[in-house]
């Protein structure tokens, strides 16, 4: 096989090869990582292929082999967390982990304590990370306003904490 007619054949192929990929993998960025490996791969096999009867299955088969390697290498990994994170179960990470949800449930009463306007203004910053733009839209505010009323939730929930409210 001529390298110009192989890599008219991966070109062609290219397509399938990403979608087959992509089912596969459930990602369009690691799919097409693995096409590019696996065209890499048939490339440098460019020489052996001759031998090779159907091209396109080959070709397909070699992407569906990098993925269930892909597939088998992100199993082993989430796995490794699993159990590193079973392994985490000493009474450190137990009491930092009770002092976490211990201060956003005060968190989670002070925001009560606040005006309306301001809690929602915290709430669409920091929560929904919106900008002060869409939360001037959404509002009705100018963007003074909305400044002003982060600045002033701020304010308050800084001094509630302080207080120890």
């Amino acid at each position: 096989m001529t390298q110009d007619s192989l890599l008219n054949t991966l070109i062609a192929l290219q397509p399938a090869m990403q979608l087959t990929a992509e089912k596969l993998l459930h990602s369009e960025a690691d799919a097409e990582d693995t096409v590019q490996e696996a065209v890499i791969e048939l490339w440098e096999k460019r020489d052996d292929l001759a031998h090779v009867l159907n091209l396109n299955a080959y070709a397909m088969q070699t992407v569906k082999n990098r993925c269930l390697s892909l597939l088998r290498k992100q199993h082993d990994i989430a796995t490794e967390k699993l159990e590193m994170l079973d392994s985490w179960n000493d009474e450190a990470v137990i009491a930092e982990a009770a002092l976490i949800e211990e201060r956003a449930a005060k968190l989670d009463r002070m925001m009560e304590r606040l005006p309306q306007v301001q809690r929602k203004v915290v709430e669409m910053k920091y929560l929904k990370e919106m900008s002060h733009d869409e939360m001037q839209r959404q509002l009705g505010m100018t963007s003074a306003n909305v400044y002003t009323t982060l600045s002033r939730a701020i304010s308050n929930l800084k001094t509630m904490m302080n207080h120890g409210r």
